[in-house]
């Protein structure tokens, strides 16, 4: 048997380069898989999402309310709900139109129609719990008798560029129209009706 004088034997594993490189290319991928993946623009569509399911339960509890009563809960004589200027209406004046009520979902403040949301989930319309988890405004807009719409200002970059994002906030009515400029500022809303 011979023996290898000049040479240490050399044992099984790896050379702590070797380790500092493999991590270093992980490291790479991982950076780059975070790039591509944009956690923080995943939270925003799930916002996004969130807010979109809020406003189209809105919309279809409007919708049947319309349906069991023949007209939306602003026209009903008797109302408090208050219109666009956040001016009280008088008991026995209905809102012929409401251009752009607000509706601050999810937060403790008043809200312009919030006794019109009331009188939804006092119909059953609409769920006691609807407000829950839901934190952002809906914008909800009538031109006439039988029109409704609601909107939301997405947060998105996807939801902002989608079709259905093509109306914006004018002097406190939902104006038609949203341009380059207002879609990267995020000023656009995204409606349903």
């Amino acid at each position: 048997m011979k023996k290898n004088k000049g040479r240490a034997c050399r044992q099984a594993g790896f050379t702590l380069m070797e380790l500092l490189i493999v991590i270093g290319v992980l490291g790479i991928l991982a950076a780059g898989l975070l790039a591509a993946i944009d956690p923080f623009e995943q939270l925003k569509k799930a916002r996004d999402s969130n807010y979109r399911s809020g406003g189209i339960e809105l919309l279809q509890s409007l919708q049947r309310y319309y349906a069991n009563h023949g007209y939306f809960p602003w026209r009903a004589v008797g109302t408090t709900c208050t219109t666009d200027n956040q001016a009280t209406l008088a008991p026995t004046t209905p809102v012929s139109s409401l251009s752009a009520a607000v509706v601050t979902v999810g937060s403790t403040q008043g809200t312009e129609i919030k006794s019109c949301i009331d009188d939804l989930i006092a119909d059953g319309e609409l769920k006691a719990t609807f407000s829950q988890g839901l934190n952002t405004t809906l914008y909800l807009s009538s031109w006439s008798k039988t029109d409704v719409r609601v909107c939301f200002a997405p947060e998105s970059k996807s939801v902002r560029n989608d079709s259905q994002t093509n109306l914006h906030l004018e002097n406190d009515l939902v104006a038609e129209g949203c341009n380059a400029t207002q879609r990267l500022a995020g000023d656009c809303l995204s409606c349903f009706q």
